[in-house]
């Protein structure tokens, strides 16, 4: 289980909403400041990142998981299987349980909607190390980084703790359910260009930026 607990960590935890083709997993590349050799957890369905190893199922990726740990290296360990809020529940559990104070573990989540069942708060009883990593995984060095085109669906408990919210191109709903989030009207969200991205971080004023141009 996750050991070690160190209050200093800062919440880093980051979520990248927009519309497919719009440029949340670019952004996410380019702004994450996940470390180049760190140890990274991937939920990464539609392998749309660099791994050392992926795994289809969840009892192979367990495995994997935990001799990447016994290494002692930084490592890339990704599950690419189905998409399912049980499924990730298994999965937070395993990101939980090699949790480490004393360094960062970086968790990169593809299309987390996928992984919620309901956009209200996390049942402790069906998704409680879902829910531990949003609220406690800050102090056991857990830095995650989810992606998500639909953020009307995605769970108040992810909204209300990440640190940092990279918003660009909604639809009315989603970009609804985001605009208090990060104190810009909804409205805006639907003009917004490939590349460019209301950014806030907790306790700051939101700043559009061009994070890239495409080509």
């Amino acid at each position: 289980m996750a050991r070690n607990e160190n209050t200093k960590h800062r919440n880093n935890h980051s979520l990248y909403l927009a519309k497919s083709g719009y440029g949340k997993t670019q952004t996410l590349r380019r702004r994450s400041g996940i470390e180049e050799r760190g140890k990274v957890i991937l939920w990464d369905p539609n392998k749309d990142h660099d791994a050392d190893a992926r795994y289809t199922k969840l009892s192979e990726f367990f495995r994997g998981l935990a001799s990447a740990e016994r290494s002692g290296r930084a490592y890339r360990v990704a599950y690419v299987g189905d998409a399912h809020p049980n499924h990730f529940e298994q999965w937070a559990q395993a990101a939980w349980s090699i949790l480490d104070g004393n360094r960062l573990t970086y968790l990169l989540v593809e299309e987390y909607s996928n992984c919620c069942r309901t956009p209200g708060p996390l049942e402790l009883e069906r998704d409680y190390y879902h829910r531990m990593l949003w609220t406690q995984g800050r102090k056991y060095g857990a830095v995650i980084h989810a992606t998500s085109q639909r953020p009307q669906l995605i769970t108040k408990d992810a909204l209300g703790n990440a640190g940092h919210i990279w918003a660009g191109r909604m639809d009315s709903k989603a970009a609804r359910s985001v605009a208090d989030e990060v104190d810009v009207p909804w409205q805006e969200f639907k003009s917004m260009e490939v590349g460019q991205f209301y950014y806030r971080a907790e306790g700051g004023d939101a700043e559009k930026i061009q994070v890239f141009t495409p080509i």
